[in-house]
């Protein structure tokens, strides 16, 4: 019984000395920003039209990759966040 109360002054005495302020966490700095979106090309006539869609497809390409890189950003920060949660 004198063990336990012991015990239980060293633990009454550290939970004293706990810093009251709450501790910000802010997420990773790689996942708060989303690559830029990118411009769109300036076609050239209808003669040249290989040279259209190819222009064309870039573009859309470069559209899936800027959405692919923000999407899984905030993926990233939705699990991030989860998991500091939990």
């Amino acid at each position: 019984m004198k063990r336990a109360a012991l015990l239980v002054i060293p633990a009454l005495l550290l939970t004293a000395c706990g810093d009251t302020r709450p501790i910000l966490i802010l997420p990773p700095a790689e996942l708060a920003s989303c690559s830029d979106e990118p411009l769109a090309p300036d076609l050239p006539g209808r003669d040249q039209q290989r040279e259209r869609d190819l222009m064309t497809l870039d573009y859309i390409l470069g559209l899936r990759s800027a959405y692919g890189d923000c999407k899984a950003k905030v993926d990233g920060l939705a699990a991030w966040r989860a998991e500091a949660g939990s």
